[in-house]
């Protein structure tokens, strides 16, 4: 998954995801879940345990080495509870967001911000794109670290990388995936933009901002 997963409820999503992997595919090892999805063996082997114990899977030996984790018609249907608090929690979290951005924005053009560059590809980064469409501030390109860059289009934009940011000519960069170490690039790109006046946004303001709601 990507950056959305910094503010769902752990718990819940992992069992939601544990349920849909199930369903697909019940004879598959703990070690292969917990490779999927990012999380502990020990984490994976607990969440498994509770769901045998609340009736939402059954566990049926296939050979000596092999077990399957076939889903109940319980679980089924707290699968189907699980999705419907998720999409309800998604709804929430996109329309804050959106209104945080609108924020942004705001305050960008009160600075006489005229160009902006989005640094980071993300599903946050859609968001400020659509948001943007209703002000008076150009999206000047989409930009993305060499190690994460790809020959690509977004929006109609050609993906470049963070050293040709000074290219599109911007006023502010706005770093649009959430980075928990970000200051080698920064460092980067404090250089590439030399003595040149231009503001810095940050997505990890608005991860602040998001848990003060709740």
């Amino acid at each position: 998954m990507g950056s959305l997963d910094l503010f769902r409820p752990p718990q819940e999503m992992r069992e939601l995801s544990l349920l849909q992997e199930l369903e697909k595919n019940p004879i598959v090892s703990q070690r292969e879940l917990s490779n999927k999805f990012g999380i502990a063996l020990g984490v994976t082997n607990a969440c498994l345990k509770r769901m045998v114990r609340r009736g939402w899977i059954r566990i049926k030996e296939i050979d000596r080495r092999k077990v399957g984790y076939y889903i109940t018609q319980k679980g089924l249907s707290e699968k189907t509870k699980l999705t419907i608090r998720f999409l309800s929690y998604i709804f929430k979290y996109y329309t804050e967001l959106k209104s945080i951005f609108e924020h942004k924005f705001l305050e960008m053009e009160k600075r006489g911000i005229r160009r902006v560059v989005f640094y980071g590809v993300s599903d946050e980064m859609e968001i400020a794109y659509i948001t943007i469409q209703g002000t008076n501030i150009e999206l000047a390109g989409i930009v993305e670290d060499k190690e994460n860059w790809r020959p690509t289009k977004i929006f109609g934009y050609e993906l470049k990388k963070l050293d040709e940011i000074m290219e599109m000519t911007p006023d502010a960069v706005f770093i649009t995936s959430f980075r928990e170490t970000i200051e080698p690039e920064l460092e980067w790109l404090k250089y590439l933009i030399g003595p040149k006046k231009i503001f810095f946004y940050y997505l990890l303001d608005v991860r602040r901002m998001i848990h003060s709601m709740k």
